[in-house]
């Protein structure tokens, strides 16, 4: 995928969050399905992988970095949901919206040869643009379960 194709692609999550706003309160707090997440918890999974991404990733994304593993995913998703159940719907994806106009804002500000320059996260080698390509994959992959 190319920079611009990336960009794309969030700013269609974007419209997505923005269609999410004619699900009622209750809807948008009730699980898809019996024993999964609410629609609210799914997005503020999705923006709280954005904020950790604006804060811990994009800075460092530099040839030859090497950032620490991710954070246990039980845990920090188990955090995520909670956030979710403290706040309504609609604060949920305000809050989404603004992490990923941010995301977009700092792609934006990348050059993109430097897209394809190695760091490591962890153990295993990255570059910006697997990484944002590995994202929007995660984004479907919830997309599919509130559509």
């Amino acid at each position: 995928m190319s920079k611009e194709e990336i960009l794309k692609a969030h700013i269609e999550y974007v419209n997505w969050l923005d269609e999410l706003t004619n699900l009622n309160e209750m809807k948008g707090n009730t699980p898809y399905k019996e024993g999964k997440w609410s629609p609210n918890e799914i997005v503020m999974h999705l923006a709280e992988w954005d904020r950790f991404t604006l804060e811990e990733r994009i800075p460092f994304m530099k040839e030859g970095a090497i950032l620490e593993t991710f954070p246990n995913f039980e845990v920090f998703n188990a955090k995520a949901a909670a956030r979710a159940n403290e706040q309504t719907f609609a604060e949920t994806l305000a809050y989404a919206k603004q992490q990923r106009q941010a995301i977009m804002e700092q792609l934006q500000q990348i050059d993109e040869v430097e897209w394809d320059k190695i760091f490591n996260i962890g153990e295993h080698e990255v570059t910006i643009r697997n990484y944002f390509v590995d994202f929007i994959e995660h984004d479907l992959h919830h997309k599919n379960q509130i559509a």
